[in-house]
C-alpha cells in the first residue's frame, strides 16, 4: 500500500493475513477509536489503573497496525502504570502523545 511508508506495513499486514483491504479497515476503525481524550483525563486525575488501560489499548491496536515505536512507548507507559511509577510516567506520557497524534494525523492523511 501506498502512502504509509511511516507504518512497518510488514507488521500491519501480518496481522491481516496479508489482506489490504482488511488492514485498510483497520487503519480507519484505528481512527475511530482516537483515545487521546481518555489518556489525558486520566493522566490529569492520576487514575493509574484506567491510564494503564488505555495505554494497553493503544500499544495493542498500535502494533497491529505496524506503529511499531508508539507500541513500545506505550508498553513502557503500561508498565509504569502497573508499578506506580507516576515520574516516568510523567516524563513520558506528552511524548508518547505527541507520536499517537502523528499517527494518527498521518493515517488520516493517508486515507
Amino acid at each position: 500500500m501506498t502512502g504509509f511508508d511511516f507504518l512497518d506495513q510488514e507488521v500491519g499486514l501480518e496481522y491481516c493475513a496479508g489482506d489490504e483491504e482488511i488492514y485498510r479497515e483497520i487503519l480507519e476503525g484505528y481512527l475511530e477509536e482516537d483515545r487521546r481524550s481518555e489518556v489525558v483525563k486520566y493522566f490529569e486525575t492520576d487514575d493509574l489503573p484506567n491510564y494503564r488501560v488505555v495505554v494497553h489499548a493503544i500499544k495493542s491496536t498500535s502494533l497491529t497496525i505496524g506503529a511499531t515505536e508508539l507500541s513500545a512507548k506505550a508498553k513502557a507507559l503500561e508498565y509504569a502504570a502497573a508499578d506506580g511509577d507516576t515520574a516516568f510516567i510523567r516524563e513520558n506520557n506528552a511524548e508518547m502523545l505527541a507520536m499517537y497524534t502523528d499517527i494518527l494525523d498521518r493515517i488520516k492523511a493517508a486515507l
